[in-house]
């Protein structure tokens, strides 16, 4: 199967997804506003020995929008149930990955291994660094500027706050900011998802299944507290630090392909 794009439907909303591949079924989950163009490269490659399935969550890339009440690992379940897929791998970068967690806990039967990319939880002490860089990312968003608030929000993910846009090629800068560019514009009637109930938070404990974690060592301080909360409460957790920011798929493809078929074989 190769580059197939479909379009399931939801309560009468087209959710894009798209397959790519053959052999056991990894399911790749986006961050916040990006599309199924942040996982190109490791998309490529890992489709060359599985079949790869890709997912535009809602407000983002192909994915209709509307403001029904919606949950991420319920909008991929339905995905699951319609390609009548027993058992799933998720790889999920930041948000992604938080949604793959919730869906580990809520439908355990129907995972095999957990790949998290850059992901954080909710509560934990946040990097102040980061703080302020939102609260000029959304000014910048609520006065109308997506030029401005896209540029801040690649120097905030894809570069850190220690690179500059020099530190990257061109062209990886370049499509970061044209993909968050078109899912800011996708997201301006943005409704937040409801979340699992109890929380990832405090149900790590259920979780049985082997969760490995690739973080960035440029990234911000959310993301190592949260990594410390991980080793402390899932039972077959590994972890692993790379020279990164938060978009490890855009900056280490190579890198994070290697891992990922290590991981799942």
């Amino acid at each position: 199967m190769k580059n197939d794009k479909f379009f399931l439907e939801k309560n009468g909303l087209k959710l894009h997804y798209k397959i790519n591949g053959e052999g056991k079924p990894i399911i790749l989950l986006n961050s916040a506003f990006a599309d199924l163009r942040i996982w190109s490269k490791v998309e490529e490659s890992l489709s060359q020995k599985y079949k790869v399935i890709q997912l535009d969550f809602r407000y983002s890339g192909e994915t209709e929008q509307d403001d029904s009440e919606y949950s991420l690992f319920e909008d991929l379940d339905c995905l699951i149930n319609e390609l009548e897929l027993s058992k799933v791998n998720l790889i999920g970068l930041s948000a992604g990955g938080h949604t793959a967690l919730e869906y580990a806990i809520k439908y355990p039967s129907k995972v095999d291994k957990i790949f998290i990319i850059s992901t954080g939880l909710f509560g934990v002490d946040e990097d102040q660094k980061k703080v302020e860089r939102m609260k000029n990312f959304q000014s910048a968003l609520y006065s109308g500027d997506v030029e401005e608030a896209s540029r801040i929000w690649t120097k905030m993910w894809l570069l850190g706050e220690n690179r500059e846009e020099d530190s990257l090629s061109s062209d990886k800068v370049v499509l970061f900011k044209e993909i968050t560019k078109h899912n800011l514009l996708n997201g301006v009637n943005y409704k937040m998802s409801k979340f699992l109930e109890p929380p990832v938070n405090v149900s790590l404990g259920e979780l049985e299944k082997e969760v490995f974690h690739m973080i960035g060592s440029l990234d911000y301080n959310d993301v190592f507290n949260s990594s410390e909360i991980f080793r402390e409460n899932i039972k077959n957790y590994q972890e692993l630090k790379v020279n990164s920011a938060h978009i490890i798929p855009f900056d280490l493809p190579e890198l994070l392909v290697e891992r990922v078929i290590n991981f799942i074989k």
